[in-house]
């Protein structure tokens, strides 16, 4: 009796269990049914534009340079005030869905106000990267930033700069400086939107011959090798302003937002080898650069072959030093250095603008 009386009574408690697992599921689906009734829409991100604060040019989209971002958000209500609603939350671009996504979802509340800040990539997917945030202001963290010369243009250089350095080493960080504020929950619709701008500087070094050698049937030119180095390949990013600084504008923004790591070893950047130019030229380097200053004892080396058709071949060396281009890289900056090899010298052009424009400046010949 005694046995067949703990069957029973295990049978009861089994169904006990059941029903209470039901009640609980049952309740987690009414919660989330009811949410979703109350707000409409989930909160949905997308990867947005890339330096272009004022959207006034063409825009370059997030996710043709990184696939995933982190971001972070706060919602407030009149209840329970301010809490956090996503905290370094990793957003990806699903190629399945040709869009951003993140789970679980969450839902926007008519009656909360959100803010959102994003940066990108997710620190997940960078080794040794830490990324934080300040809750009161925004401002964004990188601990860890590494850098050790990646070249867009060292397998196949081209006539054009691209930009894009998904598939590198190197990592193209982006924040979004002012973040989304004072959203309202059912009046924002359910797409946020950021605008990233990047917070390292790039180098681009095209190479090109003068007139005489570009006219000249008989003769063609090889660079051999071009070393551009050392720069500093750690360092530490604390954001300071709302916009990208003016590096000509130091008056406005005396804060640096780098601190270099001095005590990492430096590195160089190497173009590709046995490359023929011609008067219209070849980038042989499009490179990440950490902001810093630049010193006499940074080089860049020019190795070059001059050859003509009835078999004669003279090769040619050339350094000089890197500030006597540049007196330093500033944050979301685009810095082009112009080599043009003449017979018996090289002149260089060097000049900065925006992360999308190439521009130049007056020469200087090295003999």
């Amino acid at each position: 009796m005694k046995y067949r009386y703990n069957i029973i009574k295990l049978i009861c408690l089994t169904a006990l269990l059941t029903a209470a697992g039901c009640q609980s599921e049952m309740l987690v689906d009414y919660q989330e049914q009811t949410q979703t009734q109350n707000s409409g829409k989930a909160i949905d991100f997308v990867g947005g534009f890339i330096d272009n604060m004022f959207r006034t040019r063409a825009t370059t989209m997030l996710s043709q340079h990184s696939a995933t971002m982190g971001v972070w958000g706060w919602q407030t209500t009149l209840e329970e005030g301010e809490v956090k609603l996503f905290d370094n939350q990793n957003v990806y671009y699903s190629d399945e869905l040709q869009d951003w996504t993140y789970s679980p979802k969450k839902y926007w509340a008519s009656d909360s106000e959100y803010r959102f800040y994003a940066y990108a990539p997710h620190s997940t997917s960078v080794e040794d990267a830490v990324v934080s945030i300040d809750p009161e202001s925004g401002k964004f963290s990188i601990e860890g930033v590494t850098l050790e010369g990646s070249n867009l243009q060292q397998e196949n250089p081209s006539a054009k700069t691209s930009g894009i350095f998904a598939d590198v080493t190197d990592v193209d960080w982006m924040i979004d400086r002012v973040g989304l504020t004072e959203l309202k929950g059912g009046t924002s619709g359910n797409r946020v939107t950021f605008n990233m701008q990047h917070i390292l500087a790039k180098l681009n070094v095209l190479v090109r011959l003068n007139s005489a050698l570009a006219n000249d049937e008989r003769t063609s030119v090889t660079l051999d090798s071009l070393k551009i180095g050392s720069f500093i390949g750690n360092g530490t990013f604390v954001q300071k302003y709302d916009r990208t600084p003016d590096p000509t504008d130091a008056d406005n923004y005396p804060e640096q937002e780098w601190t270099s790591d001095l005590t990492k070893p430096g590195y160089l950047i190497s173009s590709a080898e046995d490359v023929e130019i011609d008067g219209k030229g070849l980038y042989v380097i499009e490179s990440l650069v950490i902001p810093q200053q630049t010193s006499a004892d940074s080089k860049i080396r020019v190795y070059y072959t001059i050859s003509t058709t009835d078999g004669h071949a003279e090769r040619y060396y050339e350094v000089f030093s890197l500030d006597e281009a540049f007196t330093g890289f500033a944050t979301g900056h685009n810095y082009t250095l112009t080599l043009t090899i003449a017979p018996d010298y090289i002149t260089f052009d060097a000049g900065s603008d925006s992360w999308d424009e190439n521009n130049v400046s007056a020469g200087n010949t090295i003999e």
